[in-house]
């Protein structure tokens, strides 16, 4: 089964535009708030700080989206194992043939509507917006069509 492996993200680079940046939002902040410059600054941080912090940030963010595309892959692949043969030779030509981005989340959605499963659920879906509307609006008065004397 083709697909694309979800890439690692890159360091942050740090170079003196951003740090530079980084001082001008300070500046910006201090001047915000004319009367209380200090107790602004002692609320600040440093560059190093603010840098590792965004590292940290970063890190966290492609751990969770790894996390993500990895459970989503395993699901579709349960699913798409449970299937019928039948099933499963039409999804795997429709993936081979698929010219698309080959991620997690399209190959979930394939075998997602060839299975039929999102079919279900839309159609369930659409029974409990019935429901719903029969129960909120069944007894309201209705007002009769318009109709000119003639």
């Amino acid at each position: 089964m083709r697909f694309t492996r979800f890439e690692r993200y890159e360091p942050i680079q740090r170079s003196r535009r951003r740090e530079s940046a980084f001082a001008r939002k300070q500046t910006r902040e201090r001047e915000r708030y004319p009367l209380f410059p200090d107790q602004v600054a002692g609320e600040q941080h440093g560059a190093d700080e603010e840098f590792a912090r965004r590292q940290r940030q970063s890190d966290r963010f492609e751990a969770t989206q790894r996390a993500f595309h990895a459970r989503v892959w395993r699901e579709a692949r349960t699913r798409f194992f449970s299937l019928p043969e039948a099933l499963k030779q039409e999804v795997r030509s429709k993936w081979r043939a698929w010219t698309g981005p080959t991620t997690a989340n399209y190959f979930s959605y394939m075998v997602d509507e060839l299975s039929g499963d999102q079919a279900r659920r839309v159609a369930e879906a659409a029974g409990r917006q019935r429901a719903y509307m029969a129960q909120r609006y069944g007894n309201m008065p209705t007002q009769q069509p318009l109709e000119l004397p003639r």
